[in-house]
């Protein structure tokens, strides 16, 4: 069962009222929500799920993202993405929280 705290950072997140974008539109969406997360640092998506939701308005997508290190070494964690809605969880946000989403939303 997610906290209160993740639960209302969806509430918050979805933007209630906000029309749906298209689904051709959600990779796109997707990519910029998980882009903010990582303070704007490109890297490489790669969406795994992407599908209406079923628990909410809008779409999930789901997926990895790899980023390089200043060392040449790369980073790849899981994410969790709603849209409409601004906010990616990741891996870092810890890996219970992401287990859950992902099991929730059959990722």
């Amino acid at each position: 069962m997610p906290s209160a705290a993740a639960t209302a950072l969806f509430l918050l997140a979805a933007a209630p009222g906000e029309a749906l974008p298209s689904l051709a539109d959600v990779p796109d969406l997707a990519r910029a929500a998980v882009v903010r997360r990582l303070d704007g640092i490109e890297a490489q998506l790669q969406i795994s799920t992407l599908r209406p939701s079923s628990r909410m308005p809008g779409y999930i997508a789901c997926g990895t993202v790899a980023e390089y290190t200043a060392g040449g070494g790369r980073r790849s964690e899981r994410f969790f993405v709603i849209v409409p809605g601004t906010f990616a969880v990741l891996d870092r946000d810890g890996k219970d929280l992401i287990d859950l989403y992902w099991r929730q939303n059959r990722c």
